[in-house]
Order: structure tokens, then sequence, then C-alpha cells
């Protein structure tokens, strides 16, 4: 089992954070949420970032633009403008260097039972065409637990995609607060889709982004079902820069290690068979 750990971070303010990730070897997870910010940084802006990023040796994740976007949308207007805005966050990530992109689905409990078939149907196609742009582009597409109360749906459109290109972010802090499969579960069920991992705490009712240890999630049983697992990839801390260090104490306590520098390109990439 080999662990990186990464800083969550908004685009805006990374810039001021990179000192501070090369001195406690982390890395970085971007978050590339505000699509109206997107569109005002220049490409000379990001590509200064990029340069002093692989200068301090640091590997990136992103995380795409979610906010009012509907990728399984039954008006094909919303869809095709969410497609364009998340295509503008994954070319922002290529530019930045991220060799993977997460990515909210969407999904929501105001999806009717008998209506998830066709959510999920046209989730897959407009998840068929990111994964073509994102292969293209060298970045992993990691789609992320949120709203969906178990692993079942995401399951589905992992198979039914197939690619390499296309992986899993577990977020544990979600599936504490708004799934019904424990936190653990999830690992396990999703280990060989998983690349990636948001780590946060709540005490079982709101999405509060909590230190680890301070909530609901069991970062213990988390630990147990990885190494059961042995699973491998970076661990993003999505927590107030205040509560970074109470979250690698108590992660090291219950028996996590972490690698130390930028996460190797062969652990994200894939690699066929000749």
């Amino acid at each position: 089992m080999k662990l990186w750990l990464s800083r969550s971070e908004p685009l805006q303010t990374l810039k001021g954070v990179l000192p501070f990730c090369e001195e406690h070897s982390m890395n970085l997870t971007v978050r590339l949420t505000d699509a109206d910010y997107n569109r005002e940084v220049s490409v000379r802006e990001l590509e200064n970032m990029e340069r002093e990023i692989r200068d301090r040796k640091l590997s990136v994740t992103c995380t795409l633009p979610y906010h009012g976007l509907a990728l399984s949308c039954p008006d094909s207007r919303v869809m095709a403008y969410s497609r364009e805005v998340v295509l503008e966050g994954l070319e922002i990530g290529q530019i930045l260097g991220a060799k993977v992109a997460i990515l909210q689905s969407g999904f929501s409990n105001h999806i009717r039972p008998n209506m998830v078939h066709e959510w999920k149907e046209r989730f897959i196609d407009s998840l068929k065409e990111l994964v073509a742009v994102a292969e293209d582009e060298e970045i992993v597409l990691a789609v992320k637990n949120s709203f969906e109360p178990d692993n079942e749906v995401l399951l589905e459109i992992l198979e039914a995609v197939q690619s390499p290109w296309l992986r899993f972010c577990a977020d544990l802090g979600h599936a504490a607060c708004f799934s019904r499969v424990a936190p653990e579960e999830w690992v396990t069920a999703m280990k060989d889709y998983s690349i990636c991992y948001n780590f946060h705490d709540n005490e079982g009712l709101e999405d509060e982004h909590l230190a680890c240890g301070r909530g609901f999630v069991g970062y213990d049983g988390v630990f147990e079902a990885m190494k059961a697992a042995d699973c491998s990839g970076s661990i993003t801390l999505d927590v107030a820069p205040e509560d970074i260090h109470p979250s690698i104490e108590h992660l090291v306590s219950v028996g996590f290690e972490f690698e130390k520098g930028a996460m190797p390109e062969d652990t994200v990439i894939p690699v066929y068979d000749s």
C-alpha cells in the first residue's frame, strides 16, 4: 500500500501555498470549481504556476467544476453547457500538469428511483466524450461519490465505460453523511477502480469537512479496509488549513504511512499491454 498526501486548495490561492506544500512534502489538489474565475485566469499565469509546481517537485490533481452543472440533464442544452464547463476545467488541469481530474457525477436524491436508469444512460454518454478528451490530454478522469446512497450506480457506470482512463475517487466524508454504506465498505467495493481518496470528517448529518478523527467516519476502519485492499494513490485532505496537521496526526495514529514527494507518473497513467 503506497499513499501520497495532497492539500486541497482553490486555484485562486494556489500560488501562496506552494512553499508550504514543498516544506511538508504534500502534493496539490487544485479546486477548479469557480468557473467564472477559470475564465479570467490567463494561460500565461497557469503556465507560470505549472513551472513553479514542477520546480518544487510536486504532483497535481484537480477537482473539476460542478456547481450548477448537470451532465445527465434531459435538456440537451444544459447538458452541452455542462460538458463545455467541465472541458474548460480539464484544459486548465492539463496546463497545470495534473495527471488526475476529479469529477462529481451530479447524482442526487431528487432523481426518482424509476428515472435512475435514464439518468445513468445519459451520464454514461457524457462520460464517454469526456474520457476520450482526457485520454488525449493524458489525464485520468476520476468520478467521485457525493449523494449516491450506495456504490451500485457508480460501479455500473465504471463497468459500462470500461476505460483505463476512467477511475474512481472515494470521498470518505461524503460516504459518512450522504450514503447508507459505511465509508470502509466504499473502499472495499470500489477497490478495483479507486485511484484517489478525499479525507475529511463530519458527524454523519452534514458535509462539515472537519479534521480527520473529529467525526463519524472512523479512519481506523478505513485504514484496515485500505490495507486489506492494498490501496495505492493520492489522499487529499479536504479540510481547513488549520486542520491539516491534526488530520495527519490522527491518520498516522491509526496506522497510515505516507510516501514523500511527487506521486510517480507510472502509478497514475495507464500502461497498455504490447
